[in-house]
């Protein structure tokens, strides 16, 4: 846990930082599926047979039904006749939270000629209140690092002035810079452009990741107020 104190005009300032690995706990695989014929809502995942045949291999692998669903439908048209026989592409999110089967799962929809992985959205659900707790922890080490100093300078902790806190992430190999925005999932694409590197990841055969890690780093800036210990 890094750490730096300095004081000034009767200031001890105090910046403590640290770095910690999540390690994604679900994911959103985002699909594309060519169909012969057009349906809107649920009705397309029993009615568009392509897209009805992507939800009995995914049930296969375990797969659950409330994990579909369906975020766009394109209809392609002839002479602008939009009928129930008119072709559409559909977009499917399904989204895997038992992490030991993605493996299975990206490699079975490699073998599906009318569907297309587009993306997967790596997500960690308790993202947010590890963050809090992280940040608490600096907290707690910044008022124990400032009176220690004050120790050492022969003055006493009077309060807090100013606190400040900052966190952005990396990938856990091959950091890749960015900030952090507030949210708890993290998009690759499938083009290989677009891909996040990875820690270590399992794969199948095509070469898709099936694991995701992010570093999350934290950093806290602490000022307090001081004043002269008294005499003994």
């Amino acid at each position: 846990m890094p750490e730096r104190a300095a004081t000034e005009s009767g200031i001890i300032v105090v910046e403590l930082s640290a770095e910690h690995e999540l390690e994604a706990d679900h994911v959103d695989a985002v699909v594309e599926v060519k169909a012969s014929s057009f349906f809107t809502g649920n009705a397309a995942f029993a009615n568009a047979k392509e897209v009805a045949a992507l939800v009995r291999l995914m049930e296969d692998l375990g797969v659950q039904a409330s994990a579909f669903t369906l975020q766009s439908v394109q209809a392609e048209t002839q002479e602008g006749l939009l009928t129930r026989s008119s072709s559409a592409l559909y977009t499917v999110r399904i989204r895997l939270v038992d992490m030991a089967r993605v493996g299975d799962v990206l490699a079975a929809l490699s073998g599906m000629k009318q569907a297309t992985l587009r993306e997967l959205r790596w997500g960690y659900t308790h993202e947010p209140e590890a963050r809090q707790d992280w940040l608490e922890a600096l907290a707690r080490e910044s008022v124990k690092k400032a009176r220690r100093v004050a120790a050492g300078l022969g003055v006493t902790v009077a309060g807090l002035h100013r606190f400040s806190e900052r966190t952005w992430e990396s990938q856990a190999f091959g950091a890749r810079g960015g900030g952090y925005g507030g949210g708890s999932e993290d998009v690759m694409p499938m083009a290989p452009s677009g891909s996040y590197s990875l820690k270590r990841p399992a794969t199948t055969s095509l070469g898709f990741p099936v694991s995701h890690r992010k570093k999350v780093h934290v950093m806290a800036t602490a000022e307090f107020r001081t004043h002269p210990a008294p005499e003994s």
